[in-house]
């Protein structure tokens, strides 16, 4: 129930498209910006599980995955 944070970012030139998605599904996405954030109000247990942060653009891609 306590409110959650979390944020992904990058840094590169050109600036990065950076997505966050749990499972398949993208859940916040910032073109061209260094970092996309998600605010979670009431996290409850379905939010929970593996999330993915990932980074890219025309030189290529990099993502983390975290719980």
């Amino acid at each position: 129930g306590d409110q959650v944070s979390l944020t992904c970012a990058a840094a590169s030139h050109p600036a990065p498209i950076v997505t966050l998605a749990r499972g398949r599904r993208v859940v916040a996405a910032a073109v061209y910006e260094p970092q996309v954030r998600l605010e979670l109000p009431a996290a409850a247990p379905e939010d929970g599980g593996e999330y993915l942060c990932r980074a890219e653009n025309q030189h290529g891609a990099s993502s983390l995955a975290f719980n």
